[in-house]
């Protein structure tokens, strides 16, 4: 998908917003010619260090926020939704795994008798 980017956008300052189909959606910034990847938008919005109580950043908190409860806030949600039912569960398939047949025997330490 094309990246949503921030309107104060200048040369030496660049902020992106990326929506992915698979994974976090996360922000990409430019910055005293530094490029970061931000899952986070305060993490983001830090980036300007004291320059963020200017008016540009402060724009930039909002527009991150604002990008984080538009498109952020939901995804999360349905992760949420789909890992409470159950991955496995929803697929429909068994755990075969060696663990889950561990967990499924009796204690062997409970028939056990002590040789002397």
């Amino acid at each position: 998908m094309k990246p949503e980017e921030f309107t104060g956008n200048t040369q030496s300052m660049r902020y992106e917003y990326h929506r992915v189909r698979e994974g976090p959606n996360y922000f990409v910034s430019y910055y005293k010619h530094s490029s970061r990847l931000h899952y986070d938008p305060k993490d983001t919005w830090r980036t300007l260090g004291v320059a963020k109580f200017t008016d540009t950043g402060k724009a930039l908190k909002e527009w991150c926020l604002l990008m984080d409860e538009s498109y952020g806030q939901p995804q999360r949600e349905k992760w949420l939704i789909h890992a409470a039912e159950g991955a496995s569960e929803a697929s429909g398939r068994k755990d075969t795994s060696f663990a889950s047949e561990a967990m499924e025997e009796e204690n062997p330490c409970s028939n056990t008798k002590m040789v002397t």
